[in-house]
C-alpha cells in the first residue's frame, strides 16, 4: 500500500467518479475515515487531495490552495451545464480568431467574480442548484463566487472534426456514475457523431484561487468574445504543491478500471 505522507494523499481522479465517492473508497482502502479538500466535476480529471484519519478534520486548512487547470472550449455550441454533460441549448456559426481570444485573456487576471453553473452542488436556500434545475427551476442569476485568477493563457487553437469530439464525449459520458441525464445527453451527441463539420477548439491554462468553476470561466470567455461555446474537457494539473507527478493513480490503488469501477459501485470482487 502506498504510504500517505502526514495522512495527505494526492490522487489522480479519473473521469466519471465523484470526488466524494473517491474519498470514501480511498479511506476504506486505508482502513480509516477520510475527507477531501475540493471536488472535481464528473467530466473532469486531475489531482484531488484526500485527507486520512484525524487529518481529515483539518480539511479547511488545506482547501485554500491554488489550482492549475488545462481546459478546452469548443466554440459554436452551448449547453445548459456549460460542459459536455449538458443538453445543447444553442448553436452558432460565429467563431473567434486566435488573435481575438488572446486579446481578451489579460482582462481576466486579478480579482474575478463569476456566476456559478446552474448544474452545480452550490446551495441556495438549503437546496442544491442542480436539484432546482432537475425540478424545472432555472434561475436568471445564480449565486456569485469571488476569487482571483493569477494566470490565464491560450495554449492551442485548432480546427477539429466534430465527429471525433462527439465520439470522445460519448466515451467519457459512459464512465460517469450516478444520475446525470446521461441517456438524453448521449443521444444528442450521437446525432452529431456522423457529421463531417469542423469546429474550433481552443485549449487554455489557468491558475486560480479555490472555489471557482472552470465551466463558468469558459462561459465568461465566450461572452467576452460574443460567441457560444462549451467546456469540452477539464484537467486539474496541480492542487497546491501537488502535481501530476506526485499524484497516485487509481490503478495503483485499486487495479484496472474495471476493478476500480467495482469499488466505486460497492461490488465485491
Amino acid at each position: 500500500m502506498y504510504k500517505a505522507k502526514d495522512n495527505i494523499l494526492a490522487v489522480w481522479q479519473p473521469v466519471g467518479v465523484s470526488t466524494n465517492r473517491l474519498s470514501q473508497i480511498v479511506g476504506e482502502r486505508y482502513g480509516t475515515l477520510s475527507s477531501h479538500t475540493g471536488t472535481l466535476d464528473p467530466m473532469a480529471e486531475g489531482v484531488v487531495i484526500i485527507l486520512l484519519g484525524d487529518t481529515r478534520l483539518k480539511k479547511y486548512e488545506y482547501a485554500h490552495w491554488q489550482k492549475i487547470y488545462e481546459f478546452e472550449i469548443i466554440f459554436g455550441i452551448s449547453t445548459d451545464s456549460y460542459d459536455a454533460m449538458g443538453l445543447i441549448n444553442g448553436k452558432s456559426k460565429i467563431n473567434p480568431s486566435k488573435t481575438e481570444i488572446e486579446k481578451i485573456l489579460s482582462g481576466f487576471t486579478g480579482s474575478y467574480s463569476q456566476n456559478v453553473p446552474m448544474y452545480s452542488a452550490v446551495k441556495l436556500k438549503g437546496k442544491k442548484l442542480f436539484e432546482r434545475a432537475h425540478a424545472g427551476e432555472i434561475l436568471e442569476n445564480t449565486p456569485v463566487k469571488k476569487g482571483e485568477i493569477f494566470n490565464l493563457s491560450l495554449k492551442r487553437y485548432s480546427a477539429v472534426y466534430l465527429k471525433s469530439c462527439t465520439k470522445d464525449i460519448i466515451k467519457r459520458l459512459n464512465f460517469v456514475k450516478g444520475n446525470f441525464r446521461q441517456k438524453p445527453i448521449i443521444s444528442q451527441w450521437e446525432k452529431l457523431a456522423g457529421t463531417e463539420k469542423k469546429v474550433i477548439k481552443a485549449k487554455f491554462e489557468v491558475e486560480m484561487s479555490k472555489g471557482l468553476y472552470v465551466r463558468s470561466l469558459s462561459q465568461d470567455i465566450c461572452k467576452k468574445l460574443d460567441c457560444l461555446g462549451f467546456t469540452y474537457s477539464i484537467v486539474r494539473n496541480k492542487n497546491g504543491i501537488y502535481g501530476r507527478e506526485e499524484a497516485i493513480s487509481t490503478k495503483e490503488l485499486f487495479g484496472s478500471r474495471h476493478d476500480f469501477d467495482n469499488f466505486v459501485s460497492g461490488v465485491k470482487s
